[in-house]
């Protein structure tokens, strides 16, 4: 008894001490992002009105906004485990909505780059699959008291095999989703300022790399909150000069040009849903949260965010840039949500090697230099390794759909599994063994077009739903195991020095 008061205690002294340094904290970031944003815009506003040469103009936009991103990156390195891996579970459901809506935008971005006719998408299979992603699947992982879905997919299955294999199927995922982040972030960059592929490449994988490598979660979920609201701003500015100029009727027809939208085979749409609703870059920012209801109220923050971004997307959808400060702005607009993609795979292919969370105080304690020290590392190496993914990818849309595609075939099914009650790994390693055996008989069979996105897709879920029925056969057969739900180590952890 006495033991378990002082834990209680501990962990009231662990709350109120987090609460004061959010409240301090979410006041410095707000306010360093909000003027940062404005002082950009008036110096290109000014710049154009002094008579600026039109090349520096428009450069500045995409330019600001990495160094922006860079340096609000370096401003909330984390000092201690705790800030680094979960940001204190202390941010704010409104920001962590915030954060959570810039991946979802860059990867609307990429995904609509993927077709000419973006009509002809599985649009509708994405939406649902956005919807239950932040709604349902996020809280659900953080009830889980993760920092990440690999401490879900070790939790849940504690053996060397699965650990093993889930840490190479994130790194491939990981890697490929911020491949086609950076890939979209550098052909901004060389449109705005006119580099070459590579130097584009090695600015954007710069900017990637520092903002995401001194605070880990922290800095993921700060810096991806700011894009959004720079986005949200700048697109609010492009709609109230539109409607000034006479053309705001335009808006009004929105909605029924969305209703208008064709949509694309069932087994597409099925496929895009699923692979979404369970992809590891829309669950981050809600590990930063105080409760799994707080990650709900950021979800509902993340579709309201994205209902405007749409809305005013959708009227501004082919609008003429009619001065260099338009495309100044536009470049930022489009530069900033790609890079949140690729910070959400790069995380995760950090923090690959996940956390038995049964069993992990003692480990956190004693090696939290270490592993801040290996997730740095890892992020560094992932960040070149994307770089020369992205460099060598034909279009940045192919390693997004690769991405999806070995989510969805090997880790989706697992996933699913890691919801039910029990700690073996036999129905993991079954559904893994049999989602393999059906992807290489799929490709034998000539079943799942490579060389086409959707249909890999298709492949895809086809082989995740083989794994799936394998394990959930296993599962039947099997005994449960100990069930053990893992108390929050994040919370509880003792004092660290600073790093």
């Amino acid at each position: 008894m006495r033991r378990g008061w002082r834990a209680q205690t501990r962990s009231r002294r662990w709350a109120i001490s987090s609460l004061a340094e959010a409240g301090e904290g979410v006041g410095f970031k707000a306010a360093f992002a909000a003027a940062a944003f404005v002082f950009v815009v008036v110096a290109i506003l000014a710049l154009e009105r002094v008579g600026a040469p039109d090349p520096l103009v428009v450069a500045l936009g995409p330019l600001a906004g990495l160094i922006a991103v860079a340096g609000l990156g370096v401003l909330t390195r984390a000092k201690t485990l705790l800030d680094f891996l979960v940001a204190r579970r202390a941010v704010p459901p409104f920001y962590a909505g915030l954060a959570l809506a810039a991946p979802i935008g860059g990867f609307a971005l990429a995904f609509a780059g993927a077709e000419d006719d973006a009509s002809r998408l599985p649009w509708r299979g994405v939406a649902a699959g956005i919807v239950f992603a932040v709604l349902v699947g996020a809280p659900r992982w953080r009830a889980a008291q993760a920092s990440a879905l690999a401490d879900v997919l070790t939790t849940r299955f504690p053996s060397a095999f699965t650990r093993a294999a889930f840490a190479l199927i994130l790194c491939a995922c990981g890697w490929s989703l911020a491949a086609s982040g950076l890939g979209y972030a550098a052909l901004t960059v060389r449109a705005s300022l006119g580099f070459g592929p590579d130097a584009a490449i090695a600015v954007c994988t710069a900017a990637l790399a520092l903002s995401l490598a001194p605070g880990g979660l922290r800095s993921l979920v700060w810096t991806d909150a700011a894009s959004t609201a720079a986005g949200l701003m700048t697109m609010a500015l492009f709609v109230a000069l539109f409607a000034a100029g006479g053309d705001a009727d335009r808006l009004d027809s929105v909605a029924q040009a969305l209703g208008r939208l064709p949509g694309a085979p069932l087994v597409e749409e099925l496929a895009a849903g699923a692979a979404v609703a369970s992809l590891f870059a829309f669950a981050s920012p809600a590990f930063a949260v105080a409760s799994p209801g707080a990650a709900r109220r950021a979800g509902l923050t993340a579709l309201l965010v994205l209902a405007a971004g749409g809305a005013a997307a959708a009227a501004l959808g082919d609008l003429t840039m009619k001065s260099p400060s338009d495309s100044a702005l536009a470049g930022l607009v489009a530069c900033l949500p790609a890079l949140a993609l690729a910070r959400g795979g790069l995380y995760a292919a950090s923090r690959a090697i996940g956390l038995d969370l049964v069993s992990a105080h003692q480990r956190l304690a004693v090696l939290a230099s270490r592993r801040m020290a290996s997730v740095r590392g890892g992020v560094l190496f992932g960040a070149g390794v994307a770089a020369f993914g992205a460099r060598l990818s034909p279009h940045p849309a192919a390693p997004l759909y690769l991405a999806l595609s070995l989510w969805l075939a090997f880790a989706a099914p697992s996933l699913a599994l890691a919801a039910l009650p029990g700690r073996k790994a036999a129905p993991a390693i079954a559904a893994l063994t049999a989602s393999v055996a059906a992807a290489f008989a799929g490709r034998w069979l000539g079943f799942g077009n490579p060389s086409y996105g959707p249909d890999l897709m298709v492949g895809a879920l086809g082989a995740g739903m083989v794994g799936l029925a394998a394990g959930l056969f296993v599962f039947a057969l099997a005994p449960l195991g100990t069930v053990a739900r893992p108390a929050d180590p994040f919370v509880e952890l003792p004092g660290e020095p600073g790093v």
